[in-house]
């Protein structure tokens, strides 16, 4: 895989033999600085959702393959304190990238975190709202159950909404299953 244009290394992990795949949005700077996917803040919201999920973080970093759309820090929005999506030439650039992980390491179960990365599978015109708490089928993962749950960021407001909060708690238990009967 390519270095980023500054030169950081990719952010991803995992060596291939995971039997389950997170797929984000692309990583935040402290995740360039550390070389692990979801290492601040999102990644502590994350940690706290896979663990009502019956996921450990000891188990989530050796038993998951973590990648995302964009690979490198796509910087932040003009006059924002988020970062920014990847542009599309980011995309284009990467999107070959992660099709050859997704063919390589065959994953049993997938996870797609954020809108972005929901929005990547399945369409621009996709609402999360029809996507958290449902089992799904992606043509990219062939055979995989697909998850999706929103951003964990705080800047996510997905989940001020009560009834969203609903399919997260669906989404959750979905999650808990399946990774069960994969980690049995």
């Amino acid at each position: 895989m390519p270095r980023c244009d500054d030169d950081a290394a990719p952010v991803l992990s995992g060596d291939g033999t995971e039997r389950a795949m997170l797929i984000g949005q692309a990583p935040g700077w402290r995740e360039i600085e550390t070389g692990l996917p979801f290492a601040w803040d999102a990644g502590k919201r994350l940690a706290g959702w896979l663990a009502a999920a019956g996921i450990g973080v000891a188990e989530f970093r050796d038993r998951w393959y973590v990648t995302s759309i964009g690979k490198c820090y796509p910087g932040r929005a003009p006059g924002s304190s988020v970062d920014r999506p990847p542009s599309r030439t980011e995309i284009e650039r990467w999107t070959p990238f992660l099709r050859e992980e997704l063919r390589l390491v065959e994953p049993d179960l997938v996870l797609l975190v954020g809108g972005f990365a929901h929005r990547f599978a399945f369409g621009e015109r996709v609402k999360l709202d029809e996507l958290v708490g449902r089992e799904l089928a992606w043509d990219a993962a062939p055979g995989a159950t697909v998850l999706c749950l929103p951003h964990p960021s705080g800047a996510s407001t997905w989940l001020n909404d009560v009834a969203r909060v609903e399919l997260w708690r669906r989404g959750i238990e979905l999650l808990r299953d399946r990774w069960a009967a994969l980690a049995a």
